[in-house]
């Protein structure tokens, strides 16, 4: 489907982050792409929320307050109330940098057959520590294969044709957490998904993140079904080892870690030997450990963190 570079809404639903809300509207105000309609949801807000949106005077906002509903209802009243036809989300606690939205505009301008566009991205904790860099699958296939334990979209990078979001039924209200994940999940048949090799955005770490809260319940069943499914049909012995390992990792990440053990025996590796020998651990200390994101911590020793670090500061200067 074509794209107008006018045609765009950028969709932030906020609830009580007034605190780091000032930065994450500017970063967006700041595109160099000036276009869109910029509509921020309060899903009821009982902190200052409000306040701070009103000290913009920017004719792009579009601001909306409603009854607190949860993440997911204030995203599909976004997606509803929204008038462009393309959405580009962000939350409230992060980051977009100067050229996010013109870099997937003119992506999409160039490869129109593209559904959802996202982007890698950087993780940070306050008060401007870059953590670690997200790189996730690029191509359609790499990131449908990477749904299958994982969600390799990051929410704040994410920009979408919004028809087919809604004509599949948008967000599921019923998830306290991992929206996107299930959506993206539900419809990898439907869509088709590009990640562009830059980073665009900045993640707030946070210890209270609605993920970390979260009941892990929902995708846990999607996966496993779709696991055991694969595993069953699989015809050959190496489909039966790939399903075997996922199978490990989904109750190793989202369910029992003693479960986990029953599917170690194929297809080992050092990953999965550490990973097997956490099991043991006390609840809280794996619960810590499997959080970390270990693998990506890693090879973001290798980065120059430096151009990053500055980008961060300039982005956090909090400065209308």
């Amino acid at each position: 489907m074509g794209i107008s570079p006018k045609n765009i809404t950028v969709l932030m639903s906020v609830f009580n982050d007034a605190c780091f809300l000032k930065t994450s509207v500017q970063s967006i105000l700041n595109q160099s792409h000036r276009e869109f309609e910029f509509l921020i949801i309060d899903d009821g807000s009982t902190d200052n929320t409000e306040d701070v949106i009103k000290t913009f005077r920017d004719s792009r906002i579009s601001y909306k307050k409603i009854a607190h509903s949860g993440l997911a209802s204030a995203l599909n009243y976004g997606l509803e109330n929204s008038n462009g036809e393309w959405i580009a989300r962000i939350d409230a606690d992060d980051l977009s940098t100067s050229d996010r939205l013109k870099t997937q505009i003119d992506f999409s301008l160039k490869h129109p057959e593209y559904d959802v566009i996202s982007s890698w991205s950087i993780y940070f904790k306050s008060p401007h520590k870059v953590l670690f860099f997200l790189k996730t699958p690029k191509s359609d296939k790499g990131i449908k294969t990477f749904l299958n334990l994982h969600n390799p979209i990051n929410h704040s990078t994410v920009f979408f044709y919004k028809k087919k979001v809604l004509d599949y039924g948008g967000y599921d209200t019923s998830l306290k957490s991992y929206e996107d994940f299930e959506l993206w999940f539900r419809l990898k048949n439907t869509l088709k998904f590009k990640t562009i090799p830059e980073c665009l955005a900045y993640t707030r770490l946070r210890d209270d993140s609605m993920t970390k809260r979260g009941s892990k319940n929902h995708v846990y069943d999607m996966l496993m079904s779709n696991a055991k499914t694969n595993f069953k049909n699989s015809r050959n012995g190496d489909l039966k080892k790939y399903w075997n390992n996922i199978l490990f990792w989904i109750e190793y990440f989202y369910g029992n870690k003693s479960d986990a053990r029953n599917y170690f025996t194929k297809d080992l590796s050092f990953k999965k030997a550490v990973a097997f020998l956490n099991t043991f651990l006390p609840d809280k200390a794996f619960d810590y450990i499997s959080g970390l994101r270990i693998r990506y911590r890693i090879q973001s020793q290798f980065e120059n963190k430096k151009n990053f670090k500055n980008e961060l500061k300039v982005l956090l200067a909090d400065k209308l």
